[in-house]
């Protein structure tokens, strides 16, 4: 039971995509050692046959000399004292008469050639390695019809050969096992950091959506998937915990109004006896019906906008033009209710966004700010341009709201108890944040001593 959870593993490793990789490169890295090694072999193998073919060549020459000084009995014991005394292993000499009659020398007779000659040679018994020996001569043709032959053991060339070889095998072997060892390793931390985030995932789909891949900080690729994973996990999240919200909200502040239109219609039904008192119990109810219809028409806007499904619309918006519109728009309005509408809108401020939305946005605050201020008061609209961004504000002289309860009225259906008699859903503002998030502009509520500023920065 124990070796097969061991093999287990092992072949799961075996199998990854990290472990197929590091083969797949030290696969090349052989190839690309066999081609270096023919290159060595090659350029060895010419190197050294270059320098005994020339030390071959300098050792004919000066018998040549010897022999044009001294004549052919200095060359013979010339010839004789170098067999004697060898310094570079072993060398064979042939001098050999016109008539091919051998002079001296530790080889047979053989026909004269002139210049670089490869051949065998049978060793004499006293010799060490008694066998056929591959040699390497040099002969050369004396003014006299005297031929002089200087030859080389080529075993040392044999034994560089054979000593590259093995070295290349040992190096090939061991590159091998490094690979294949680096891959199961490799391979291992691969296989935990997936089954992590395989974890991860069951745990998310067994209802904990709170479970997170964790980070190990070195900012590899897959650190950085992680990183987008857990922000996508963490969107998800926050989209669920609002459908969560909006549907307990729905579930407790729709049920007023929908008792209201019930009661309505259960009075119309048992009181109302004439043609004047059904109709005005059907207008009572439709006008509860269209605030319904408002309210979940609000819900769905929001929904979509905080899906992110408005993005496709965004054009270069003029927001300074758009401020200044806004406040035209409103100021009969602030008017009627005796308010003050203040404008301060910088000329040429621009963003990239929804220009429709964005005047939802403004226009919702500064018709807070008139429903929720008493007559008199004073609203100010103002719009500054900053580094790269702007800084806007929507700002009044009434009763503000507590520090305590400024994040909580973005919240869908949240009303102060003061603003409960007043009409609304307690929407605006959450509609409000949804457009800024959107937009990636930062919403902050301040003390306007006396009153509310509605900073938004972007």
């Amino acid at each position: 039971m124990s070796s097969g959870h061991r093999i287990r593993p092992l072949a799961r490793i075996l199998r990854s995509a990290t472990f197929r990789l590091t083969l797949i490169y030290a696969g090349l890295f052989v190839v690309s050692a066999c081609v270096l090694f023919a290159t060595v072999f090659v350029i060895a193998t010419a190197a050294m046959q270059n320098d005994m073919q020339e030390v071959l060549r300098t050792e004919a020459l000066q018998l040549a000399e010897i022999d044009r000084r001294y004549g052919l009995l200095g060359l013979a014991e010339q010839v004789t004292r170098r067999m004697s005394y060898r310094t570079r292993g072993p060398i064979y000499y042939l001098v050999q008469a016109p008539t091919q009659q051998v002079v001296v020398g530790n080889l047979p007779g053989m026909p004269p050639v002139e210049g670089v000659v490869d051949f065998v040679h049978d060793r004499d018994s006293g010799e060490p390695n008694d066998a056929r020996a591959k040699l390497t001569g040099f002969g050369l043709t004396l003014p006299d019809g005297t031929f002089v032959l200087v030859a080389q053991d080529a075993s040392r060339l044999i034994d560089m050969q054979h000593a590259i070889v093995r070295a290349f095998i040992w190096a090939g072997g061991l590159t091998l096992l490094l690979a294949i060892g680096g891959g199961v390793l490799l391979g291992g931390n691969f296989v935990r950091r997936i089954d992590t985030i395989g974890r991860t995932s069951r745990a998310i789909m067994e209802g904990d959506l709170s479970a997170r891949i964790p980070v190990r900080g070195n900012n590899d690729e897959i650190d950085q998937l992680v990183i987008g994973l857990n922000a996508m996990l963490d969107r998800i999240q926050q989209l669920l915990d609002g459908l969560r919200q909006v549907s307990s909200d729905i579930a407790h502040d729709l049920r007023t109004p929908l008792g209201r239109l019930r009661q309505k219609l259960e009075d119309a039904r048992e009181h109302a006896s004439t043609t004047a008192e059904y109709h005005a119990a059907t207008e009572a109810a439709l006008a509860e019906a269209d605030s319904l219809l408002e309210i979940f028409s609000a819900l769905l806007r929001i929904a979509q906008i905080e899906a992110g499904a408005q993005k496709s619309a965004f054009t270069d918006v003029n927001l300074s033009d758009l401020m200044r519109s806004i406040a035209e728009a409103y100021e009969p309005s602030a008017e009627d209710s005796r308010h003050k509408l203040e404008v301060d809108v910088a000329p040429g401020v621009t963003m990239t966004g929804d220009r429709q939305l964005l005047a939802q946005l403004f226009s919702n605050l500064v018709e807070n700010a008139l429903t929720h201020t008493p007559d008199g008061s004073t609203v100010r609209l103002a719009l500054y341009p900053k580094a790269n961004g702007f800084e806007a504000e929507v700002a009044d002289n009434g009763p503000g709201i507590p520090a305590e309860e400024r994040e909580k009225v973005f919240d869908r259906f949240y009303r102060l108890d003061r603003s409960r008699t007043t009409r609304g859903s307690g929407l605006g503002l959450a509609l409000v944040k949804a457009i800024a998030t959107l937009h990636g502009i930062t919403l902050k509520l301040e003390d306007h001593h006396p009153g509310l500023a509605v900073l938004l920065t972007r």
